[in-house]
């Protein structure tokens, strides 16, 4: 090989040489620019993200927010009302006279009448049948969780109005439910609905009272007195009993027709030597603050 073809040689590998360094260099630059892109995209695409996250996040407690607020709202409107048990008791279907099937009202149903109650609730509700139970059938009769078979029965008895506000008057109700509803979920629930319930119909009563003078010498279906496996017991009406028996007058009479058929004795109870006038009046007055007062020192310890 002469000078002459070794020299092209040697320039042929330069310009080869030149070439791949040139080749390495753009793939470098390619790369790093590729690189950078990705980058960038990926810090679009997280700020992106978190935007969107952050967007999320504040629709869904917006809407927790809204649905709060409308849980509350839900809770106040639903607060037992004069206006709303007097239009509840009008609307209850009594039962007929001769009694033909069994019929039964209760406080547990009362506070979940056009409420769902919360899951797990049915065991809490069901102990409020203790003292809140009207239960009168062809085969039984009774108040508050205590029955009678009908050919056991010896006699009922009858309690005045202003008797029956005498004894909301001092009763300790709010006290009663502490004590028979266990610490489990939802008693907080059935508390607050059975105070609430039971407060407002004590009010009720006492303004029937306050409007009506000749209420005060009504007579009300209050004690059932019936034979036991060893002495008499005795059914009598509590918290929630007394004053539905007391609004509730066509229940009243179904109690007392059913005792006549079945030639039942009732006993008439005894008038209040309180008497009808300004006297009276005062009284009533007094023992419908001393309910109200109540009531209202119940909502406050339920809500604190």
């Amino acid at each position: 090989m002469g000078m002459k073809d070794r020299l092209e040689q040697m320039k042929q590998r330069a310009q080869d040489a030149g070439k791949l360094v040139a080749d390495v260099t753009v793939e470098t630059a390619r790369e790093k620019r590729d690189a950078a892109t990705g980058f960038a995209r990926s810090k679009v695409d997280a700020a992106t993200g978190y935007a969107v996250d952050k967007r999320d996040a504040a629709q869904q407690y917006a809407v927790d927010k809204r649905d709060a607020a409308q849980t509350l709202a839900s809770d106040a409107k639903s607060a037992f009302k004069e206006g709303d048990l007097e239009e509840l008791l009008g609307r209850l279907p009594l039962p007929t006279s001769p009694v033909a099937e069994e019929w039964q009202w209760s406080l547990a149903k009362l506070i979940t009448s056009g409420n769902k109650p919360p899951t797990g609730t049915g065991m809490l509700l069901g102990l409020l049948d203790n003292f809140g139970t009207i239960d009168i059938g062809p085969e039984e009769v009774g108040f508050d969780g205590a029955t009678a078979k009908w050919h056991k029965v010896k006699a009922i008895r009858t309690r005045s109005l202003d008797g029956i506000i005498q004894k909301l008057s001092t009763d300790s109700f709010t006290e009663t439910v502490e004590n028979l509803l266990p610490p489990v979920p939802g008693r907080g629930w059935v508390s607050e609905k059975a105070t609430s319930a039971v407060f407002t119909l004590w009010a009720m009563v006492a303004d029937l009272a306050i409007r009506d003078p000749e209420a005060g010498r009504r007579q009300v279906v209050c004690e059932i007195e019936y034979k036991g496996w060893i002495r008499t017991k005795e059914a009598e009406t509590g918290f929630f009993t007394g004053p539905v028996m007391t609004l509730l007058p066509g229940l009243d009479q179904v109690f007392r027709a059913e005792a006549d058929r079945r030639g039942i004795l009732v006993e008439e109870g005894e008038q209040t030597a309180i008497e009808t006038g300004e006297a009276r009046v005062a009284w009533l007055r007094e023992k419908h603050a001393a309910i109200v007062a109540k009531r209202e020192a119940a909502q406050k310890e339920l809500e604190y």
